[in-house]
């Protein structure tokens, strides 16, 4: 499973940072309900709308209904070629994570 959080909402792209400083772009077809700082799980499944197809120059190619998208290989995790693949939005991964910035946030506050 790769995780990912949504940073920002650029038009049909979110900008996702995969881990501390490094950021990919994923299709907003794939999370249509997604906002910003929400927790993405990417994980394969037994059925799905989306497939991985193949990986080439480094980029993976992901089937929809509508077509297909190239994404990085890090959002592959253990997938394989032919795998379906499932982008779920964690809420309770978000609300935790939402939660731990709130501390930080009042904790910082507070020694001002």
């Amino acid at each position: 499973m790769v995780k990912v959080i949504i940073d920002r909402i650029e038009g049909e792209m979110a900008v996702a940072e995969i881990s501390e400083g490094k950021f990919v772009n994923l299709p907003m077809i794939f999370i249509p309900d997604a906002s910003e700082g929400d927790c993405v799980e990417i994980t394969t499944a037994k059925v799905s709308r989306f497939y991985f197809a193949s990986i080439d120059d480094g980029r993976m190619t992901v089937l929809t209904p509508d077509g297909k998208y190239a994404m990085p290989t890090e959002l592959m995790g253990e997938a394989k070629p032919g795998d379906p693949i499932v982008f779920n939005i964690s809420r309770q991964e978000t609300e935790k994570r939402k939660g731990k910035v709130s501390a930080l946030m009042e904790k910082l506050f507070e020694d001002v």
